[in-house]
């Protein structure tokens, strides 16, 4: 059996964009259907210069919402030196909807001296894994 994941991920920099492309990679060769917003998503450059801006903001937030409570498992990247708000949004999509999410930090940054996350973030997931091999190992899990 295949999942369907929702790649819950900052993808403001080519550095992560090019981390995004890489870990999905990864769960795509295990024969998941991963959503990667920036891949299978909308522009909001693009769709700005139709539409408007509110527009396009409200139509991006529409299709990613549908893309997270269609998925049977979240993972959720957390590196920088806080998440980004629009993963946080995401992973509380997929917990008020029961659809379990697997946290991935790779960075060393912490929140706080002795807390690697914000304390509202450690109920939103059921995992946390530190690198993309654990990720896709993470996921197996819940392929049977």
């Amino acid at each position: 059996m295949s999942l369907s994941i929702y790649f819950a991920a900052p993808l403001f920099t080519q550095a992560e964009l090019d981390f995004n492309e890489r870990v999905c990679g990864l769960l795509e060769e295990e024969g998941h259907d991963v959503f990667l917003p920036q891949r299978d998503g909308l522009e909001s450059d693009t769709l700005s210069e139709e539409k408007g801006a509110e527009d396009a903001m409200q139509e991006i937030f529409e299709l990613d919402r549908k893309n997270v409570l269609d998925a049977d498992l979240v993972t959720a990247t957390l590196d920088g030196r806080v998440p980004s708000e629009g993963v946080c949004v995401e992973m509380a999509f997929a917990y008020d909807h029961d659809i379990p999410v697997i946290a991935l930090k790779t960075d060393r940054r912490t929140f706080g001296f002795r807390e690697e996350y914000n304390a509202m973030l450690y109920g939103l997931f059921e995992e946390k894994v530190d690198s993309p091999e654990e990720l896709v190992t993470a996921v197996q899990q819940y392929d049977e």
